[in-house]
């Protein structure tokens, strides 16, 4: 048998040895001009595998960096207006302060309110801050503007417009966060824990449950006053300007020239020339005034009871006839929706007397009572006022703390945000890294590798041309 190799079979190994290291030649020099050892799936099926896997793994956390980079202007955001709106309440709380002072004048609490009112507006700026076109404390009504100032029942008041829900966003396999707090948070947080009344007119709370929040005022009217003062004395103006409610005893002393109402004070009375001859307020014990006219004074002495009788309203449009008598009376206002019930047998004086849901009062509106008081709306004595001015100051330190402790919420996001930027950031390198050792090329090493195929090509070529030499001899035999 004859095994001596044919002439095609040499030239099959020839061009075999050629193809195989013409490959490694050419693989060599892609991965050289790539930089990448694994340049399709076929040339590592499990390295392929696992770099797919790694890429998808580092997609999400390039989209979870992605997220946290667009949320962190609306933290920042909203961060420096509640830095700002802590400013503006502690400014506000120093002129209240300055307020209380008992020897300013009205013009100087004019003032006073004409500032408070200037900040009220900053702060409402603060509260409808926007970034961009959204707001930031609209909860996720990112487009509806937050807080809007409406008259309500006659009374300033701003209303929150937004919703309840923050703007949550993913920076985590399965970890949200939220980058916004709503309005109502900050600004308006209730915490109604009780009703309080001021201490003008005699009213009491009633046992029933009221129901409400905020401010307002409970008006008590004058509406007559009954009796004749005697002396030749009549009422100034028919009693129409008179304040007092209930009996009260008045007494002329005209060999002693004095007047008094109930138990105030006794007070001389006007002689002929005096500027109030016909309009002379006499003040009884609880602050209720009657204003007599003694132009027609005869000198005598008298003693007499006069009678004022009264009505009482929460919104200054419907009103009820004021019974001294009655203990759990219910008063409405539609607009707010209050609900009051009230003890109505000590009433003593007519006037404005504010009640307040503690806990109810947001920070707008603390502001807004504020300057109505600086103001004195209701023709209130200067230890009236100062005191109804006092009784804010409660609230608006709530409404103080309710801003530092959102400062801190923020502020603890801003920290968890930071944080998971830093972790993705670490775990993104690392993921860099382990994809990079199984795709990208050792460029020393290819290069040899290149080196050594295109030697061993040309070896195998001068080989194949040696080895495949031919004559018309190897045609005959």
């Amino acid at each position: 048998m004859n095994i001596r190799p044919t002439q095609n079979t040499n030239f099959s190994l020839v061009r075999n040895g050629l193809a195989i290291n013409l490959s490694k030649l050419i693989t060599a020099q892609e991965q050289v001009s790539t930089g990448k050892k694994l340049l399709r799936p076929s040339d590592d099926p499990v390295g392929a595998s696992t770099v797919l896997g790694l890429k998808r793994q580092l997609g999400g956390v390039g989209q979870f960096l992605e997220s946290i980079s667009t949320s962190r202007p609306m933290l920042e955001a909203g961060m420096a207006s509640l830095n700002e709106t802590g400013s503006i309440l502690a400014e506000a709380r120093s002129l209240a302060i300055n307020g209380l002072n008992g020897t300013l004048s009205q013009d100087d609490r004019m003032s006073l309110a004409s500032e408070l009112r200037l900040l009220k507006e900053r702060l409402l700026e603060m509260g409808n801050a926007k970034l961009g076109d959204r707001y930031l404390f609209a909860g996720t009504a990112s487009t509806t503007q937050p807080f809007r100032e409406d008259s309500v029942s006659g009374l300033t008041r701003v209303s929150y417009n937004g919703n309840e829900e923050s703007r949550q966003v993913e920076i985590g396999s399965g970890v949200d966060l939220a980058i916004n707090l709503p309005g109502s948070e900050i600004f308006g947080k209730y915490e109604v824990s009780s009703v309080t009344l001021g201490s003008l007119t005699g009213l009491a709370l009633g046992p029933t449950a009221n129901q409400g929040s905020g401010y307002g005022y409970v008006h008590v009217r004058h509406d007559a006053t009954l009796g004749s003062p005697g002396s030749g004395v009549t009422l100034a103006n028919g009693g129409a300007d008179d304040t007092l409610v209930g009996d009260r005893a008045l007494v002329i002393d005209g060999a002693a020239g004095t007047v008094r109402l109930g138990t105030g004070t006794v007070m001389p009375i006007p002689n002929a020339s005096h500027p109030d001859l016909d309009h002379f307020g006499v003040s009884d014990e609880n602050g209720a005034f009657v204003y007599l006219d003694f132009s027609a004074f005869d000198g005598t002495s008298s003693s007499t009871t006069l009678t004022g009788e009264a009505s009482i309203s929460l919104d200054e449009a419907t009103w009820q006839p004021l019974d001294l008598t009655q203990t759990d009376l219910e008063l409405v206002d539609a607009g707010t929706g209050t609900i009051l019930h009230l003890d109505t047998r000590r009433v003593v004086r007519a006037t404005s007397e504010l009640y307040s849901f503690e806990g109810g009062v947001n920070g707008f509106d603390v502001l807004q009572g504020m300057i109505e008081d600086l103001e004195n709306i209701h023709d209130l004595t200067g230890p009236e006022l100062r005191d109804r001015l006092a009784s804010r100051l409660g609230e608006l330190d709530r409404n103080f703390e309710n801003v530092q402790s959102a400062q801190g919420t923020l502020g603890a996001r801003t920290q968890r945000l930071n944080s998971g930027a830093e972790r993705l950031g670490e775990f993104e390198m690392t993921l860099k890294g382990l994809i990079s050792d199984r795709e990208d090329a050792d460029l020393a090493s290819v290069i040899l590798d290149m080196t050594k195929a295109e030697q061993t090509l040309q070896v195998a070529q001068a080989s194949g041309t040696r080895l495949l030499q031919t004559t018309l001899l190897d045609y005959l035999r």
